[in-house]
């Protein structure tokens, strides 16, 4: 197994702060901050780093290859195994009422990403970030693209020679979280990747609440709520994956015709 990269903390706070779950503060006031605004920082940190990498890694590959890639490396799944590759499950400050969650996908997806966080904010260098999470993402990359047999499930399908041109989608759907499960059969049927609109925010600054809205080929696809961007982001993939498979819309300009101003661009 290849070695884990380490970061040395300049700010200590800041680590502790990552490794702070909020269920650890509830039950100790006075104990600083959780990590769920450095999760919000880091969310936005990795998924920039993991599509900078592999656009510079792969100058071959199509806008959807490259989404696959990066849908497979992002997920619930493997940001909470590289949180436990780092051994952060071990480091996490939780609550009495949390403590046997410490393995938990979502919990390690989150420290991950509020880990990753921090380490900007502590060294105020894209580039320290970027070679920590390359460091990590590199070996799983290997193992996508690679040609040796492994699960069909767990990996992209090889790149056959000459190009990468005829890579095809894997048919396996079940494992992906529901923005990639949705995203891989939009591709599939020849659709743009979703977009995604905050519609609203309501409540109030400690307890917001997200309202997310999903096209597909310019059509509203469907609309999700949620404490926060990405669980309501999730749950209109959710809504609009459900919907599409049993009504796609059909690929035409009316339905280009829809598509949002945010999404249209400047007129000429």
């Amino acid at each position: 197994m290849s070695s884990s990269p380490s970061y040395p903390f300049t700010n200590k706070r800041l680590e502790v702060e990552a490794l702070t779950h909020k269920s650890y503060c509830y039950e100790n006031p006075m104990s600083g901050h959780h990590n769920e605004r450095l999760e919000f920082l880091g969310d936005s940190i990795v998924g920039f780093l993991v599509a900078r990498y592999l656009y510079k890694r792969f100058p071959e590959y199509t806008e959807g290859q490259l989404s696959m890639l990066r849908a497979k490396l992002v997920c619930k799944q493997s940001l909470a195994g590289f949180a436990y590759r780092l051994g952060l499950n071990e480091k996490l400050r939780l609550g009495l009422g949390s403590a046997s969650s410490r393995n938990n996908e979502k919990i390690l997806e989150d420290a991950f990403e509020a880990y990753v966080g921090a380490i900007f904010m502590d060294s105020n260098s894209l580039d320290k970030v970027g070679n920590f999470v390359e460091e990590l993402i590199s070996p799983m990359v290997d193992k996508l693209i690679s040609t040796s047999p492994t699960s069909m499930e767990d990996k992209l399908p090889a790149i056959p020679k000459p190009g990468p041109e005829n890579l095809v989608l894997s048919p396996t759907l079940e494992h992906q979280d529901p923005i990639g499960k949705l995203q891989t059969w939009s591709l599939k049927k020849g659709f743009p990747i979703p977009h995604y609109r905050e519609v609203r925010v309501t409540g109030n600054a400690h307890e917001p609440w997200f309202t997310i809205e999903v096209y597909i080929n310019g059509s509203s696809a469907g609309t999700g709520e949620g404490r926060n961007k990405r669980e309501a982001k999730k749950k209109a993939a959710i809504a609009a994956y459900d919907r599409l498979t049993t009504d796609p819309p059909p690929k035409s300009e009316h339905f280009q015709s829809h598509v949002p101003d945010v999404f249209t661009g400047p007129s000429n």
